[in-house]
């Protein structure tokens, strides 16, 4: 029977992925933040690092305006999230975090850091630098092709 840590290398970015999502389910629970879904909490992870444009978060994101606009609701019903008329075209909306909501994602983040660096720990020096590496060559391979679709 094959392993989880053995196979192609897509399989082996889905056990990561799985773990990453253990990691941030984890730290959720850590921060007594249960009421928050992995979506929603990107949606905040997103705001707080990367935009306030809730068409950029749908796009980046692989799904519909109204799907965003859903997971918006939410989050403003919770407190942590408020969307605000942008002062330069008021056709268009803004998000921005509430106190709660940055102090949940800065939580949230800080519990992941450390847990990851707890599990990079049992990894030899030579392995976390190949892994860096490899994690931006990754990375910046997701963002052209995210940029292309765009």
């Amino acid at each position: 029977m094959e392993r989880e840590t053995d196979g192609p290398i897509e399989e082996q970015i889905l056990a990561a992925a799985r773990i990453m999502a253990n990691v941030l389910a984890e730290s959720l629970l850590h921060q007594k933040a249960e009421h928050v879904s992995l979506p929603q909490f990107r949606v905040l992870d997103m705001v707080q690092n990367l935009t306030g444009k809730p068409s950029e978060i749908a796009r980046m994101l692989g799904v519909s305006p109204p799907a965003v606009s859903f997971l918006l609701d939410k989050l403003e019903e919770k407190g942590l999230l408020r969307r605000v008329f942008s002062t330069k075209d008021r056709r268009r909306v803004e998000l921005e975090l509430t106190r709660e909501g940055e102090e949940l994602v800065r939580g949230v983040n800080a519990y992941r850091r450390r847990r990851l660096g707890r599990i990079l720990a049992g990894m030899e020096e030579g392995e976390r630098g190949r892994l860096l590496h490899s994690l931006r060559a990754f990375n910046q391979s997701y963002l052209a092709l995210k940029q292309k679709e765009a």
